[in-house]
């Protein structure tokens, strides 16, 4: 990709922490609103399992990931935002080990895979040759960000980068870094699907 089509670090960590008050204010506020509630003890209950979840998934996705197996990630995705609407489908042996920087791609493009089924649906992940990743999302209404997209066509995205489209740039710098090849699958109707190459 070319470099200009990237976002700079300053860029990146802006939009991140929009997106990270964003995603932690739903949570955070019921919380608050059901502390002290005879009847918001359930809920309250509810909610701090969900924000534990959620920020275990970002600890690992936004900031330092460690070897896991696949196991291991499709719980860490119990965490993510769309996961009430999204069911991710692995379909890789669970006892299989990724290396860190792997895993952290691999959360980061299951995300946004669940990002681009607003209505529900399922996230399949398959394996692609020894190494590589299938990331296929399939719902009623699935599409991919524009600025994935448009960012992997080697276009400059026709929309400006907000917090919600965190994830394609976020994902794009994640597969830079660890060289790692991005690119949508063709010759079959419907979404294509994602495919995660690493180089090395």
């Amino acid at each position: 990709m070319p470099h200009e089509l990237a976002l700079s670090r300053p860029q990146l960590a802006q939009l991140l922490g929009a997106r990270l008050t964003h995603d932690l204010a739903g949570p955070l506020g019921t919380i608050m609103a059901a502390s002290g509630s005879a009847e918001g003890a359930a809920l309250l209950e509810e909610t701090v399992a969900e924000l534990r979840l959620r920020l275990r998934l970002y600890a690992v996705v936004f900031g330092e990931a460690e070897a896991m197996c696949w196991a291991d990630l499709q719980a860490l995705l119990a965490g993510a935002p769309s996961a009430h609407r999204v069911t991710f489908q692995v379909q890789c042996l669970p006892q299989a080990r990724l290396d860190p920087a792997l895993a952290q791609i691999v959360l980061a493009a299951a995300m946004l895979g669940a990002e681009a089924l607003p209505r529900g649906g399922a996230l399949h992940m398959m394996p692609l040759g020894s190494s590589g990743l299938v990331v296929l999302p399939e719902g009623r209404i699935a599409a991919w960000p524009h600025g994935l997209i448009e960012r992997l066509a080697g276009m400059a995205p026709a929309e400006a980068d907000t917090p919600r489209a965190l994830l394609a740039p976020w994902l794009i710098a994640l597969a830079a870094a660890a060289q790692c090849r991005l690119s949508l699958g063709m010759g079959q109707p419907g979404i294509p699907p994602l495919l995660l190459q690493p180089q090395g």
